[in-house]
């Protein structure tokens, strides 16, 4: 799946600069390639605490993962469309859910 792709299935899902204690830092505008066919294509830092929201694109599968202190935690891998999805969906959800585990 190509960036083109990514956009394609994402265009429609709300990405806002901040959200609660969160600030985006990564959009599928700009995703970026962290390992060979890897790319970060969401990503969400914390504004007090060492916490990510992320999601990590591999071939058409995305996968949402949290990083707690450097702790790399996986919570689902879905197609890139259902990332889409879910995104529009839960996202706020999921990130008042890594909060609380602040």
């Amino acid at each position: 799946m190509d960036t083109n792709q990514i956009l394609a299935a994402l265009q429609h899902s709300p990405l806002p600069e901040r959200m609660g204690n969160f600030e985006r830092t990564r959009t599928p505008q700009e995703p970026l390639q962290v390992d060979e066919g890897e790319y970060l294509i969401v990503e969400y830092r914390h504004l007090q605490h060492d916490a990510l929201f992320q999601v990590v694109m591999r071939g058409s599968e995305a996968q949402f993962i949290t990083v707690l202190n450097g702790e790399v935690n996986p919570l689902q891998t879905v197609s890139i469309e259902e990332a889409g999805h879910l995104l529009r969906r839960d996202l706020l959800m999921m990130l008042e859910d890594l909060d609380d585990e602040l």
